[in-house]
């Protein structure tokens, strides 16, 4: 049962009070007397309407006494009847029910029945009677007891509604003692102390803060007055929590409710309230605590704004590595694929068609006279030729067929699930188109060789050596035409275009290098480190580039597969000296000569080819001799493959910047090649290589980046990692993948991705700040952005030209 409210009781008792003082003034006579007054009145009204009729008796005018009486009735309620009676006992004038007269006492006059005499002259001469109705009984008709009870009514009103606006500006807090006020102001948190109309009663000094407001403002106050709002604001609206403890006498703890405040804006509190019990166990009111937690609040929402900025970053960073990914598949002026992501995606179809016994055709494509339009039209020209080429090969084959350029003026398209026939009509069809348009204003056409897995090739080389023969045919017979490999003679023995060298011989090379298995033991160096990947990438290049015309396919793809895995062996070398940006010292390069032995090591038990395994154990070996290692061989002995590839290595590593030097022009490097030809070099294939490198058109248009398109991808890859790391609040992988991003930074020469990790790495590894970490790896992620977009958004280096019909 709820209580009365004191304001209520003080009403009632001053109410009753005033009620008491009316009753005595009433039995004291200081009341004005009803019933008296209304006689008073009745006989005033009979004596003056007696006047009346004596002087109309006295001119005998019955007439007048009769309208008068008639009147009299009509006009007073009061009055039941009248009538003029002579002193014979005549009535001479009656108005009303008169005939029920009875007086009782006919000789005195009462309440209800007066009689007045009427006198004509000083002769008596009738008398006037008059009934009245009978005075009203009860306290309700009684006008003073409904004054008593109006005036309680209203008495009892006003003093509640001033008692309650009165009281509320009372100190009722002084019933709290001084300490445990003082105690309560000393606290962080808002206290409010509440009775059970949910006023406040006292608040300290941390509330009033926290409102604006001063204690005294705010005592006296309804709580719910003061306008709170739930801090979330699509959550459903609930009781206030000290309105559930003054009702059920149960705490509630952690409710979040914010405050418009005046002075700082919106505040932000956790609300915790109990009710307050009375020495009787009854419910006195409630204390509510108020945590102001506007800052962590504020933390909060700029963390989850950071977060998702992160999370917006992140999808970006991983949609541009998507991007470079692709990029990096692809040959860049062509946008064919290029012949290492052929290589994995040709193997994948071959394996394909293999386990569910499906066909699959290759077939090798070469622009005929290329030479003569780069002698003729110049390199622009000639660059635009390919463009256009390879849109015609890309657009006339099939979605899942591979289109690659297998190197300068030669195509490779691998079409599963096509047979031979099929294959030859597909290829017509493309020879026809390309005889048939225009490229940059010149007449082009093309010579294509093709081959199928039914023809019996053991593996994708042969099956490439297949189509490279059956190119062969189409160019010796007189080009523009497609030739397959059963029309191709079985004793048929391809001769380069150039002398080849001695020591350049295929016989002894095995077959067994799956190009899948090269990916994921270069994959490996390039994540060890970047520089190194870079520099073997582009070494891989040079040798396919240099091996033109001088090599077979399946030479050349060996050669190939050496350059990418040369250095394989420096992943046994600590990262102390594989990663130091400064020179090596004696003893550092005495144990970086060890990677060579490590290399052949791992080439040894990943691949059953001795050839392979040889060119990387001899690349290093003089030409002129003199090595200090007698196990190395000398001149001619050694393979062409290895003396391509050591002359590659020496030159790419001289043309490319490095900490401690900036690289040399491909002059200087030219004219330091040929200082050393014949002692460190092959003379005669330095002056092949100088010559194809010199004329080739991937390595002449080749941009100088400030980033290349493979170290932008591999930063980019660490970072995406990185932030998957801080989403999962593994700081200490966090800081692992910054301290290594850090260092791939430093070698790719990017100083403000290298400064911002290593510090990610520092706040990541000692009592890691969340907000701190979200900004640094939200600012990596920007930079990162940054660096990836520049590269994406750079125009071609090379304008295709339109082709024309005809």
């Amino acid at each position: 049962m709820r209580r009365v409210s004191t304001a209520t009781r003080i009403s009632i008792g001053l109410a009753s009070l005033t009620m008491s003082l009316l009753f005595i003034a009433q039995s004291l006579g200081l009341m004005p007397d009803r019933d008296q007054a209304i006689l008073d009145g009745r006989k005033s009204l009979c004596e003056a309407f007696a006047v009346n009729c004596c002087l109309a008796a006295q001119r005998n005018d019955l007439e007048t006494i009769r309208v008068a009486t008639m009147a009299l009735v009509k006009r007073n309620d009061a009055i039941v009847s009248a009538a003029v009676r002579r002193e014979g006992g005549e009535v001479v004038v009656s108005a009303g029910d008169h005939a029920h007269w009875n007086p009782g006492d006919a000789t005195h006059s009462s309440s209800t029945h007066v009689q007045v005499p009427i006198l004509a002259g000083k002769s008596r001469w009738g008398t006037v009677e008059i009934q009245f109705q009978p005075l009203s009984n009860g306290l309700l008709a009684d006008p003073a007891f409904r004054l008593i009870g109006f005036v309680a009514g209203t008495a009892l009103l006003a003093f509640t509604f001033y008692l309650k606006r009165t009281l509320r500006h009372l100190d009722p807090s002084s019933v709290i003692p001084d300490r445990v006020r003082a105690t309560l102001d000393t606290l962080s948190e808002g206290v409010l102390v509440l009775d059970n109309d949910e006023r406040i009663v006292m608040a300290n000094k941390a509330f009033a803060r926290s409102t604006g407001r001063s204690a005294d403002e705010l005592q006296g106050q309804s709580v719910p007055a003061i306008q709170w709002q739930l801090a979330t604001p699509n959550t459903e609206a609930v009781e206030f929590p000290w309105a559930i403890s003054i009702r059920e006498g149960s705490s509630q703890t952690g409710v979040m409710l914010a405050l418009e405040s005046g002075v700082e804006g919106r505040r932000t509190f956790t609300v915790n309230s109990t009710p307050i019990l009375g020495p009787d166990g009854r419910r006195r009111g409630a204390l509510a605590t108020f945590d102001d937690v506007t800052s962590i609040e504020r933390q909060n929402l700029k963390l989850e704004q950071m977060l998702q900025a992160l999370k917006d970053s992140r999808d970006e960073i991983h949609r541009q590595n998507q991007e470079l990914t692709l990029l990096a598949t692809r040959d860049p002026l062509t946008s064919c694929l290029n012949r290492r992501s052929f290589f994995n995606e040709f193997e994948t179809a071959w394996k394909a068609a293999q386990a569910l016994g499906q066909p699959l055709a290759c077939s090798m494509v070469d622009i005929d006279h290329f030479k003569s339009i780069n002698d003729n039209h110049g390199h622009s020209a000639g660059d635009q030729v390919l463009q256009q080429v390879s849109t015609i090969l890309r657009t006339s084959a099939r979605e899942q067929d591979l289109v690659c350029r297998y190197g300068g003026e030669e195509f490779c398209i691998v079409m599963p699930q096509t047979d031979l026939e099929q294959a030859l009509d597909l290829l017509e069809q493309i020879r026809q188109r390309l005889a048939s348009t225009k490229c940059a204003n010149l007449d082009v056409t093309a010579s294509l060789g093709v081959s199928a897995i039914e023809l019996s090739a053991r593996d994708p080389r042969e099956l490439l050596d297949q189509a490279d023969k059956s190119l062969y045919m189409s160019k010796h017979n007189g080009r523009n035409r497609v030739t397959s490999f059963r029309d191709v003679p079985p004793d048929l023995e391809v001769k380069p275009t150039s002398r080849k060298p001695a020591g350049a011989d295929d016989s002894s090379l095995d077959i067994a290098i799956p190009f899948h298995a090269v990916t994921a033991l270069f994959s490996a160096l390039a994540y060890r480190d970047g520089l190194t990947g870079e520099h073997s990438r582009r070494v891989a290049d040079l040798c396919v580039v240099a091996a033109r015309g001088i090599m077979t396919e399946r030479e050349s793809y060996v050669l190939e597969v050496a350059a990418l895995l040369h250095d394989i062996g420096k992943l046994g070398v600590p990262d102390a000296i594989l990663l130091k940006p400064g020179p090596l010292t004696p003893e550092e390069w005495k144990i970086m000569g060890t990677q060579t032995r490590i290399g052949v090591e791992i080439i040894s038990a990943a691949f059953s080819s001795s050839a392979l395994t040889e060119i990387v154990r001899t690349h290093h070996a003089p030409f002129g001799g003199n090595s200090g290692d007698l196990s190395l061989p000398t001149g001619s002995d050694i393979s062409a493959a290895a003396r391509i590839l050591s002359i590659a290595d020496a030159y790419d590593a001289m043309v490319s910047d490095h900490v401690y030097r900036k690289g040399r022009t491909p002059q200087e490097a030219f004219a330091e090649l040929r200082q050393f030809a014949g002692t460190q070099f092959d003379p005669q294939l330095v002056e092949r290589f100088i010559e194809a490198v010199s004329s080739h058109d991937s390595i002449r248009s080749q941009p100088a980046l400030a980033v290349s398109k493979q170290a932008a991808l591999r930063i980019g890859l660490q970072i995406e990692r990185l932030a998957g790391a801080l989403d999962a609040q593994d700081f200490a992988n966090l800081a692992a993948m910054a301290g290594r991003l850090s260092a791939t930074a430093t070698h790719e020469g990017v100083p403000e991705i290298a400064r911002l990790s290593s510090e990610l790495e520092k706040q990541a590894s000692t009592d890691p700040d969340l907000l701190n970490v979200v900004k640094l790896t939200t600012d990596l992620l920007e930079m990162c952005r940054s660096t990836q977009s520049s590269y994406l958004a750079r125009p071609s280096e090379t304008v295709a030209a339109e082709c024309q019909p005809r």
